[in-house]
């Protein structure tokens, strides 16, 4: 299962860098709005022990661990709502995420322009939030609407730049919050803070599957049962579910391999209303 993050924010504030940090892709920076017009996207796979443990004692060629999608989207103006500096394309891309990484200039440097120079990191803020709340109240669709998205706020800058007035309206508004200098290659800390938080708020768990050929790891919502797992799988499997084999991963580990796994009576039937655990392995039966 893939997870689309869409990086927005206004222009000038450090979406690019924070994109090309993450996934290690080249993209074109420059200090001027819109250098992002059609949205640049790159993925990045989660790093997971216990999925190269599963595929060792399965003796898997392959491995294929679960990945977030990242979508660098324009930066927003006030009234993109309105298609100001092409708001509305970038609004709907926007739609399409599963969740925001909202990204607030904090750092001051006379060599990155503001896109308004009367610009300050709390108006910021509130120009991109209320771009969101009203693109949603001008929507007749009430679905997926976009200021009710997951939100993980990134403040660009140092903690010393940091407004108190800014965390004040920032925690009102209940979002987590991270500070990360984007001048320099983001430090695995600071890389494993965002994915955590993602984790987190989109309330996430990962279930595996492996065989010879190849292991997996899936990110699904705490919540799933396995048979709309086994859909994430191959959308014929939902439909065609008969049943599960279920174990978690430490006991396999621990045992060495799935046969020997079975011959203890560690594997267990599951029905199509079985709750998926966090760390299951699962081999799933189908007609």
């Amino acid at each position: 299962m893939k997870l689309s993050i869409g990086i927005i924010g206004l222009p000038n504030v450090g979406k690019s860098t924070l994109f090309q940090n993450l996934t290690k892709k080249q993209v074109d920076i420059a200090n001027y709005p819109f250098t992002t017009i059609s949205p640049n996207v790159g993925v990045v796979a989660a790093k997971d022990e216990r999925l190269e443990q599963v595929a060792k004692v399965m003796k898997s060629k392959e491995i294929f661990p679960a990945v977030f999608e990242f979508v660098d989207i324009a930066g927003l103006v006030k009234d993109a709502h309105k298609g100001a500096g092409l708001g509305n394309q970038f609004l709907a891309q926007i739609r399409e995420c599963d969740a925001i990484a909202h990204l607030v200039r904090i750092f001051k440097n006379g060599n990155v322009p503001y896109y308004d120079v009367s610009s300050n990191p709390i108006s910021d803020f509130e120009i991109v939030f209320l771009e969101l709340k009203l693109k949603d109240e001008e929507s007749r669709e009430k679905i997926n609407l976009l200021s009710e998205k997951p939100q993980l706020i990134i403040l660009n800058g140092k903690e010393e730049e940091i407004d108190k007035n800014l965390i004040k309206k920032i925690e009102a508004s209940n979002y987590p919050y991270l500070v990360i200098d984007l001048k320099n290659e983001l430090p695995d800390k600071d890389l494993k803070a965002i994915f955590e938080n993602f984790h987190q708020f989109l309330d996430l768990i990962t279930f595996y599957t492996a065989n010879e050929n190849e292991a997996r790891s899936w990110f699904i919502k705490k919540g799933t049962k396995v048979s709309q797992a086994a859909g994430k799988i191959h959308t014929d499997f939902e439909q065609k579910f008969i049943k599960a084999e279920v174990i978690n991963w430490e006991k396999l580990i621990e045992v060495g391999d799935w046969h020997r796994a079975r011959q203890k009576g560690l594997i267990r039937i599951e029905g199509k209303d079985y709750i998926i655990q966090d760390g299951d392995v699962i081999l799933i039966k189908h007609s």
